[in-house]
């Protein structure tokens, strides 16, 4: 029953992707992607035939990767987040087809840490939780609502051998015992990263394609936008993060100054800039002055949006898909529910139109490959965690372990075989006609990735730009090439400074918020500033309330940490 379910769902998406080519027009090469769409189909219906010979997975058995079988309740702690239905994305049915798992998202609806908060109170936590490293996972840990991992890594030895005993090692709790499974976790030391600037290509085009790797290039071209389309953003950016951290602020602070990154200034990140074997105060720091003066005048003179405060995720990738943004920057861009989903409308009605990643832009003077404006981490981007409340974390554990595997990885990122593959060589899912000749924006609709949070970056980033060297340029995965010429390449490794929050009922915990509570206040200031001296001034005042609320008992405290991952790493 499941099978048919599965043939009946691909057919209606892929019957989408013939409707949306054949509406495209000759633009679009309708020919070649109804061809696609219907070898499409056909593979699907073959994959849903044979997934298992007929047969479902028994419930409480194994299959042959070692998944219990298990549906669990899994919680993605980030406002931003809306999870999609599990059984409508191909990759999720099969693994409810051969493996006997499914997972029921529970939404956080726009207020993640309310959410969370509502849950402990009322001990109704979810089976597992997606979070950041950190301050909530202990304070999860300390309340004794986590399942420590330990006892399964000798029954699961794969485990350790894929993510590496030196990253868990790292992710040990105070206890000593883990508990975290990390999401996007990295081996060696390979560029990671997804912050980039993209460029409306059409506006580019038609405005004579002009130098922009400066900010003088920047502010210059974002005049001729402002005067030329008026109806158009000149400079946009990502949403507020964390309900404070200014996306603009951080990628425009990594062209301030060489090896700057953002997390230097995040609240939720290092919180300090790096000086010596010291960190010292964001407020004082001349590349951060530079930087908001700067990006006060392009907000002062109307060169940026105006609601940069307020503005959702959903009204930005609005904007871009609609094209009306001509420069934009954000710390996830290229991904694909922003960058590629703009870039692949735009080009389903214009082959012409669309989005492409650029070099970053950086202050004159300073070094174009000393600009960072993505930062990634070996331990990964953010953790697992499975709670107590779950019935047998076990089968979760397992399924974990298996999707960090290749195999997982594989099915999770490019989909069941049959669909868009159906040989595998070296590890690398060969593209059949049906991938080749696909609707960009259909293939997006249907979300294979989604409910990755157990990326294995190593296979992945290696495996899809394999993939990528056997396809003709016109089938190239866009998000893949945007990382692979720019997002990966201006991305600085940053794992020696992991676990730099203190707990929040500690005494650094609670300075922290208030710090945190004052950057949120400040920073609009300074952003608001009528002229370049009201920016010095409010910087002037930041950083004497920032002292006298403890920044520099934070900076001791983060220094120490930081000293101590370095010992870790043998750095020291």
């Amino acid at each position: 029953m499941k099978n048919k379910t599965l043939l009946t769902l691909l057919i209606v998406v892929l019957s989408t992707v013939m409707v949306l080519s054949a509406c495209s027009g000759s633009n679009n090469g309708t020919g070649n992607n109804n061809q696609g769409s219907e070898n499409a189909m056909n593979t699907e219906g073959n994959n849903g035939a044979n997934a298992n010979n007929g047969n479902e997975v028994d419930a409480g058995s194994e299959s042959e990767t070692g998944v219990k079988p298990v549906t669990f309740t899994q919680y993605v702690n980030y406002d931003w987040f809306t999870a999609p239905t599990w059984m409508e994305r191909p990759h999720a049915q099969w693994m409810t087809e051969n493996l006997g798992v499914e997972v029921v998202p529970v939404q956080s609806n726009g207020a993640a840490a309310q959410k969370l908060n509502s849950m402990i109170v009322a001990n109704e936590l979810p089976d597992a939780i997606v979070l950041d490293r950190g301050k909530d996972v202990e304070r999860l840990v300390e309340a004794g609502r986590l399942v420590a991992l330990d006892p399964y890594l000798e029954k699961y030895p794969e485990f350790i051998e894929t993510i590496g005993e030196e990253t868990l090692n790292m992710l040990r709790s105070a206890d000593g015992k883990l508990y975290q499974v990390p999401n996007w976790f990295i081996s060696g030391d390979n560029g990671n990263g997804n912050a980039a600037y993209l460029v409306n290509k059409k506006i580019y085009k038609e405005l004579g394609s002009p130098a922009l790797a400066t900010w003088a290039d920047l502010e210059s071209y974002l005049q001729q936008v402002k005067e030329k389309y008026p109806d158009v953003v000149p400079l946009d950016f990502g949403e507020i993060r964390d309900g404070s951290e200014l996306q603009m602020l951080g990628m425009l602070y990594s062209g301030a100054v060489n090896g700057a990154t953002p997390a230097y200034l995040s609240p939720g990140g290092v919180f300090g800039v790096p000086n010596g074997d010291e960190l010292t105060s964001i407020y004082k720091d001349p590349a951060f002055k530079d930087t908001a003066i700067f990006a006060s005048r392009l907000f002062r003179n109307g060169l940026t949006s105006q609601d940069v405060f307020t503005q959702t995720r959903d009204q930005i990738v609005e904007k871009l898909k609609n094209g009306k943004v001509a420069v934009f920057g954000a710390y996830d861009s290229v991904v694909e529910g922003i960058g590629r989903e703009a870039n692949n409308v735009l080009q389903a009605e214009d082959p012409e139109a669309g989005y492409q990643v650029i070099w970053p832009f950086h202050k004159e003077g300073i070094d174009k490959n000393q600009v960072f404006p993505s930062g990634f981490n070996t331990l990964g981007w953010n953790v697992n965690v499975i709670t107590t409340n779950a019935e047998d974390p076990e089968a979760i554990f397992s399924f974990m372990n298996w999707a960090i595997s290749e195999e997982g990885q594989r099915i999770f990122f490019f989909g069941p075989p049959g669909l868009f593959y159906d040989e595998i060589e070296d590890g690398v899912p060969l593209p059949n006609d049906a991938y080749i000749n696909r609707d960009p924006k259909a293939y997006d609709d249907m979300k294979i990735g989604e409910f990755n949070w157990y990326g294995n970056t190593s296979y992945v980033d290696s495996t899809k730009a394999k993939r990528e060297q056997l396809l003709p340029e016109e089938a190239q995965d866009w998000t893949t090439i945007a990382q692979s010429t720019v997002s990966f390449k201006t991305s600085k490794n940053m794992t020696e400074f992991s676990n730099l929050d203190p707990l929040p009922n500690s005494e650094e915990g609670i300075i922290m918020q208030r710090l945190k509570d004052h950057y949120k206040q400040s920073i609009p200031k300074i952003i608001f500033s009528k002229s370049e001296e009201e920016v010095t001034q409010q910087i002037e005042e930041a950083a004497e309330e920032a002292d006298r609320l403890g920044y520099q008992q934070i900076l001791d405290w983060k220094t120490a940490k930081w000293q101590e991952n370095q010992e870790l790493m043998g750095k020291k």
